[in-house]
């Protein structure tokens, strides 16, 4: 055991060096293409060959649960990316960044691919000569260290003031350590295969794909906190029936409800936020309908189906450009039997400059929730939005 976690230590150190090597100054020598491409997947090949030649370190799981674990790696995979997919549906999508040539799709497969698997075999040896039993804090202490491991330096020395932390931590550091959670649960599980399954099929998908979701924020959030989280979950309730830890009546009695609880929340939460249910939330960013609405506040909107229901007098939520805002109607313009709306804010002296026309109308303002919005606020950017009238 002391021999494994001096090797351990030595596999860390290695680990360590080839990221401070990354994010330092000698890479510009060597040429971003030539780091990128050649010496980096190298390294990590090394290091999972070095790995490789060591002595095999015993699993969680015995050899008869192993093809279990494998598949259900493979099947959560497609259950992840296929929630990615399906928010898209609702926030759009966007054209894929990587070079979908035969050259190209080759070259990211063979440069991604040797420095995940260097990565999980290093993942799965350390986990496994840092314990054998189901230790949670080694396991997210782990994750956290992989997660760390996932962003370049600089990213980290970029992050100045409370707004910049908080939003790099709710739209990308959270998220990675989830996946990063799953990730090493299944190495502790089954071994390096299991992780490369799981981890191999997402880089595939993202390489392969001609397009891919454009989330905003909250959903990518919490699509990357939720989704892991909830496939950990089941993975270590069905891993346990497997292995015959315990009875399938117990997990059914115990388990199956929380599952299905956990999934209609977690579904639930995603679908409210991005917008599939008739009613959505919304975050107010600035004061132009003050009393009634503040800064920081949260609104209920409720999609319009008839646009004949809209009436002056009611506080309608309206898209301009990028920009949503939420304005009270004071009077209803038709021309040619199409209506337009004349808005103002309660708290603006003037009206605003153009009509909001039907297609411009997302809907009524139906209810207003005090403040809790206030941590959505702050990962907002004013630098380049107008905030003089606007809503987020």
């Amino acid at each position: 055991m002391e021999k494994n976690k001096f090797r351990c230590l030595l596999l860390l150190l290695t680990a360590l060096g080839i990221y401070s090597l990354e994010n330092h100054y000698v890479t510009k020598l060597i040429g971003s293409f030539n780091f990128v491409y050649v010496v980096k997947p190298f390294l990590w090949c090394g290091l999972a060959l070095a790995i490789y030649l060591m002595p095999v370190l015993r699993y969680k799981s015995k050899l008869r649960t192993r093809n279990f674990i494998n598949s259900w790696s493979f099947i959560f995979a497609v259950v992840y990316f296929s929630v990615q997919f399906l928010a898209g549906l609702v926030d759009g999508f966007g054209k894929s960044p990587y070079e979908h040539s035969p050259v190209g799709i080759v070259i990211n497969l063979v440069t991604v691919g040797a420095v995940l698997i260097g990565r999980e075999f290093f993942r799965s040896y350390f986990v496994h000569s840092m314990t054998k039993a189901e230790n949670y804090k080694v396991l997210l202490t782990i994750s956290l260290l992989f997660t760390i491991l996932a962003f370049p330096m600089k990213k980290y020395m970029d992050l100045q003031g409370y707004e910049s932390i908080v939003k790099f931590t709710a739209q990308f550091f959270l998220p990675e350590f989830s996946e990063n959670v799953m990730a090493t649960y299944l190495v502790f599980l089954g071994g390096p295969i299991a992780s490369l399954t799981f981890l191999g099929t997402l880089e595939a998908v993202n390489l392969l794909s001609p397009i891919l979701p454009d989330l905003q924020w909250i959903t990518a959030a919490l699509v990357g906190i939720l989704t892991p989280v909830f496939l950990f979950t089941v993975m270590q309730s069905m891993f346990e029936v497997e292995s015959k830890q315990r009875r399938n009546s117990d997990v059914q009695k115990e388990g199956h409800l929380s599952w299905i609880m956990t999934t209609l929340a977690a579904v639930g939460i995603v679908w409210f936020a991005v917008g599939v249910f008739p009613v959505y939330p919304s975050v107010i960013a600035t004061g132009s309908m003050e009393p009634m609405i503040h800064p920081g506040d949260v609104i209920l909107v409720r999609k319009i189906t008839d646009i004949k229901e809209v009436q002056v007098g009611d506080v309608i939520q309206f898209q301009r450009d990028d920009i949503r805002i939420s304005h009270r109607i004071i009077s209803i313009i038709t021309k040619d039997g199409v209506p337009s709306f004349q808005t103002r804010g309660d708290n603006n002296s003037a009206i605003d400059s153009e009509l909001v026309s039907p297609e411009q109308l997302r809907g009524e303002v139906i209810n207003v929730v005090p403040h809790i919005g206030w941590p959505t606020l702050l990962m907002k950017s004013d630098k380049d939005i107008p905030l003089d009238e606007i809503e987020f």
